[in-house]
């Protein structure tokens, strides 16, 4: 039975991610499901897209993706299905498989057309993508539950903007529990613009001129850690694009990234190559 993932933005207070559990296991009892985060903010489409590029890869291949964001349908914005990569994601189309085919193109792609889909609902996490996913995890086909697509809704946030081939201007997309920022410049982008040219990190009015792969690599002296806590960093992450960190941050003692340089999602962060 392939894996159901869930990434909402319910929260945990309300009976809402317990009701779209309940419609499965009542379709499939031995369905498997994961919460991937139900903490994404309100309607927040690039937080979770951030938190679904992180996360899909790590899971096996059939795997299932639900995700509940910003999914109350209207004519602009239908209920989607797609296989990407070899896996399935389930959700509307609100831009929200931007950030996962930056890299790669959906291999199929439909509009959900199913009966629920077609009726009102206010809850289609629960009323048309549970239904699509226990489809597809029964072995079903895309092709039976929607219309074939030829592209979907693109958001430009997500998206980098390339200048001359020497600088990238990227936007902050996420705020972790560290307080870390991280933007929507990948490494891969970086790597094909900076052709291993010198860079320089920049916004507002702090820079880097050197960019980490791994936080402890900011530490010289294992011993003399502690002189190293509350230092600013650039690296590239576990997740694989641009963040600006602070070693060993705590947003309630030492500080974090975003408290401390004032940054926030929808800000720039910028990196010029030599």
């Amino acid at each position: 039975m392939p894996i159901i993932t869930l990434t909402t933005d319910f929260g945990i207070k309300d009976p809402l991610v317990a009701a779209v559990k309940g419609r499965i296991y009542s379709e499939l009892s031995d369905a498997v499901v994961v919460d991937l985060s139900h903490e994404v903010s309100p309607f927040d489409i690039a937080e979770a897209a951030f938190i679904l590029k992180s996360a899909y890869k790590d899971f096996p291949k059939e795997t299932i993706h639900i995700v509940g964001v910003d999914t109350l349908i209207n004519p602009l914005k239908k209920p989607i299905a797609a296989y990407i990569d070899e896996h399935y994601f389930i959700g509307s189309d609100n831009g929200i498989l931007s950030l996962i085919c930056a890299d790669v193109a959906p291999r199929e792609l439909v509009e959900i057309t199913i009966p629920q889909a077609q009726a009102e609902t206010v809850f289609p996490t629960r009323d048309i993508f549970v239904p699509v996913a226990c489809h597809l995890a029964r072995g079903g086909k895309l092709s039976v539950v929607g219309q074939r697509l030829k592209q979907f809704k693109e958001l430009s946030l997500l998206k980098p903007v390339i200048k001359e081939n020497k600088t990238i201007n990227g936007t902050v997309i996420y705020i972790d529990n560290y307080g870390n920022v991280i933007t929507n410049i990948s490494e891969k982008i970086f790597d094909q613009i900076g052709k291993k040219r010198n860079a320089r990190v920049w916004f507002r009015n702090q820079e880097f001129t050197e960019i980490y792969t791994n936080y402890n690599q900011i530490v010289k002296d294992f011993e003399r850690e502690e002189e190293n806590y509350g230092k600013g960093l650039a690296l590239f992450g576990s997740s694989g694009f641009l963040e600006i960190a602070i070693y060993k941050s705590n947003p309630q003692t030492v500080g974090a990234a975003s408290t401390l340089y004032g940054l926030k999602k929808g800000d720039l962060v910028n990196v010029e190559f030599d």
